[in-house]
């Protein structure tokens, strides 16, 4: 079985010859992975035993099996995520075709342009365009969202006013009626 992380949870992958023992003791030693949503990805003829062992495994860690996929099952094919290990100074470009991460700063006069989204854990002073192929999807989350010059698919958001102190904690920009709204992280929209 293989694991892997989606934007909305968990990606269980089982794969011909996995068993109801091995999968559930799998499961068991990585319980907090199951906490929120589980998706599960069949093999050619999985027993049922093996699907049982894990949505018992999932109930009992606090999560929900929200779909289980054929064996056949089309995934729609994404680019590749970029992680930057460091702060992006002025002056830099970075693009990919599927997401940009960076662990650190966005300085300004930097640009960051993904097909999906763009996650700063730092602060973002530079332009950022999340998907930018017309993802309407993509989102754009920062510690702090300071950027002069937001791009969300086709729309564009210019900064207004300076409220910094107004919100503590990570925020997130995403569309919302065709237009980029930003909120904070912890606020349901």
């Amino acid at each position: 079985m293989k694991a892997r992380g989606t934007r909305g949870g968990i990606l269980l992958s089982l794969e011909p010859g996995d068993d109801a023992v091995g999968v559930g003791e799998a499961l068991t030693a990585h319980a907090e992975l199951l906490e929120g949503r589980v998706y599960l990805e069949l093999a050619d003829r999985t027993p049922f035993e093996v699907i049982q062992a894990v949505h018992e495994r999932v109930a009992a860690a606090g999560g929900t099996l929200v779909d289980v996929r054929p064996p056949t099952a089309v995934v729609q094919a994404r680019g590749e995520t970029v992680i930057i290990a460091r702060t992006v100074r002025s002056g830099a470009r970075i693009e990919s075709s599927g997401s940009v991460v960076v662990l650190g700063d966005v300085n300004a006069g930097a640009e960051i342009l993904a097909n999906d989204d763009i996650i700063v854990v730092g602060v973002l002073r530079g332009l950022a365009h999340a998907g930018a192929g017309g993802n309407e999807k993509a989102v754009i989350w920062a510690e702090r969202i300071l950027s002069p010059q937001l791009r969300i698919g086709g729309a564009l958001a210019q900064a207004g006013g300076d409220d910094a102190a107004a919100v503590a904690g990570p925020e997130v920009a995403h569309l919302k009626g065709g237009a980029i709204v930003i909120r904070p992280w912890n606020v349901i929209s």
